[in-house]
C-alpha cells in the first residue's frame, strides 16, 4: 500500500540532519524523469552518494545545524496549490518550485514560498538557505 501525499506541501530541518519534506513531491535526480512521492529526506551537508536523498552521510561528517532558523517578518498565507519540484542544480543549491511551507526544527513556520533555494552544500551561513558558499568551497554534487 503506497503512502498518500499531505494535503499541503511543507520541508522541515531535521537537527543536524536532512530537510524533510512531504507532501506533493516531484524530485530530479539524474534520471530524466522526477521521481514522485509523498515524503522525501533530503541532503543538507552535502557528503550523500545519494544525492539529493540523503543517506545518513551528515551522521559521520560531523553536519552541524540544529535547524534553528528563525521566522520571517511577514508570513503569508500560501494560496497556491499542486506539485513541488525540488531540482539540484549541479555544485549548487537545491532549488523548489511550487507551494511549500517551510519550517525550523522546532516545526515553526519560518516562510511560505512558492519558489527558494535551500543549501545542500552544508556550509551556508544562512541555512536551510543558500547563501551561495557552494561556490567558494567548490562543492561539486
Amino acid at each position: 500500500m503506497s503512502e498518500l501525499a499531505p494535503s499541503a506541501n511543507a520541508a522541515f530541518t531535521a537537527p543536524n540532519g536532512p530537510l524533510i519534506a512531504t507532501g506533493d513531491l516531484q524530485i530530479h535526480t539524474s534520471a530524466a524523469e522526477p521521481v514522485s512521492q509523498p515524503r522525501a529526506s533530503l541532503c543538507r551537508c552535502g557528503a550523500s552518494a545519494n544525492k539529493p536523498f540523503c543517506d545518513g552521510s551528515h551522521r559521520t561528517l560531523g553536519f552541524a545545524d540544529a535547524g534553528e532558523a528563525v521566522p520571517e517578518e511577514n508570513i503569508l498565507e500560501l494560496t497556491a496549490t499542486g506539485p513541488v519540484v525540488f531540482t539540484p542544480l549541479p555544485a549548487g543549491p537545491l532549488l523548489a518550485v511550487g507551494p511549500l511551507t517551510v519550517q525550523n526544527a522546532a516545526k515553526v513556520i519560518i516562510a511560505t514560498t512558492t519558489d527558494t533555494a535551500f543549501c545542500r552544500c552544508g556550509a551556508s551561513a544562512n541555512k536551510p538557505y543558500c547563501d551561495g558558499s557552494h561556490a567558494k568551497i567548490g562543492f561539486q554534487g
